[in-house]
């Protein structure tokens, strides 16, 4: 049993620890978009760029395009959406944008693309599957053997087995859960083990208005 418990919380730690990183990856991502609408809506308001139009129209798609296209239908909409906004950049620099400003929002755009390549390594590696089925074969041999112990009183025996069983598989199913972070399935509810979005939902909310 100790043993048990001292793997499972090896892989406890190391799934916590992604997670932890993956709640940061929201606001990185909100904070690349708001970067990219100052930049745009400056252009268009002092030097006329009008380009910066369509560029902002595409920043307000950016996140159903996340939420619905990447996370739950898992097709290429969204890295089309980034190669049109990319395409919008090199228009503005055509129109005579200031260099630095180009390249501060193709900085931008190439942080979003990171970290959009970060989400998928996490939805697609699972943490050492390999421990993790010789754990879940280990625990239940355990308990397969234990049920086989002559222990007097017998419910004393079926008490332990069934606090055992509880926090063996607990744990096993609490890092089947953490291990992928931004497994949405598209209804808007919010389930155990799911980064907030909410972060990029009110900047979403924050660009439709200006738009309107």
């Amino acid at each position: 049993m100790t043993g048990i418990v001292f793997i499972l919380g090896f892989l406890l730690a190391g799934v916590v620890t992604d997670y932890k990183e993956s709640e940061k990856i929201p606001n990185e991502i909100a904070g690349s978009l708001y970067a990219l609408w100052q930049e745009a809506e400056y252009l268009k308001a002092v030097a006329g760029i009008k380009s910066a139009e369509p560029l902002l129209k595409k920043l307000t798609q950016f996140v159903p395009t996340l939420k619905s296209d990447f996370f739950v239908q898992q097709n290429d909409k969204l890295s089309k959406l980034l190669e049109a906004i990319s395409e919008d950049i090199i228009e503005m620099g055509k129109e005579g944008a200031a260099p630095n400003y180009i390249l501060r929002m193709k900085a931008e755009v190439a942080a979003i693309k990171k970290t959009i390549n970060r989400i998928m390594v996490i939805k697609n590696t699972d943490f050492v599957p390999a421990v993790f089925v010789c754990i879940k074969v280990i625990a239940i041999i355990f308990l397969g053997v234990y049920c086989l112990l002559k222990v007097e009183p017998w419910w004393g025996d079926l008490i332990l087995v069934a606090i055992f069983t509880f926090v063996i598989f607990s744990i096993l199913f609490l890092i089947k859960d953490m291990d992928d972070p931004f497994e949405y399935d598209g209804t808007g509810e919010l389930k155990s083990g799911e980064i907030s979005l909410v972060v990029l939902d009110n900047l979403h909310k924050e660009f439709t208005e200006k738009v309107i």
